[in-house]
């Protein structure tokens, strides 16, 4: 899938103080006009939104040919440029198996690590047998609500694993 970001236009663009340029990329005719707020890259044209920054300057965006939602960045899948919510770019992570002992597993890491960063079992990979002790600043009512949760997702992540079902 292609993809393409304002920042690829738009930096050379404000390095050299510039707010119209043609020129080629990739072969392909390139045209950039700020002033008016397009861009015209071979074949396609983008319309551009600009917002006031906190200390001068302006921030671009593209506008999202389908939907006219403001966006950083365009991905084209088929013959068209638009955003990630019309190319259903984000489903994919959202939608993820939660059938994977190994999410899981990753979990319960994250939880440990929130009471003690940097913290790694003792038998490496993902063999639990501990539980990093408590920190003197850390209430117990919130260290054992991670402990809590770190025990639910090892537990979740073994019964996947050893069910069967569990993609390693």
């Amino acid at each position: 899938m292609k993809s393409i970001t304002i920042e690829t236009f738009i930096k050379p663009m404000k390095n050299k103080k510039l707010t119209h340029g043609i020129g080629e990329l990739d072969g392909e005719r390139l045209e950039i006009n700020l002033d008016n707020l397009f861009i015209t890259f071979g074949n396609n044209h983008f319309d551009l939104a600009r917002l006031s920054g906190n200390m001068g300057g302006y921030r671009y965006f593209f506008i999202c040919p389908i939907c006219d939602r403001q966006c950083r960045k365009l991905y084209k899948r088929s013959l068209l440029y638009s955003c990630g919510l019309c190319q259903q770019v984000y489903k994919d992570t959202l939608n993820r198996s939660k059938t994977d002992c190994q999410y899981y597993w990753e979990r319960a890491l994250r939880e440990a690590r929130k009471v003690e960063p940097g913290w790694s079992p003792k038998r490496g990979g993902y063999m639990f047998d501990s539980f990093p002790e408590r920190p003197k600043y850390m209430r117990q009512s919130k260290y054992y609500r991670h402990y809590r949760k770190f025990i639910n997702y090892a537990r979740k992540g073994d019964s996947f694993w050893l069910s069967g079902i569990a993609k390693i």
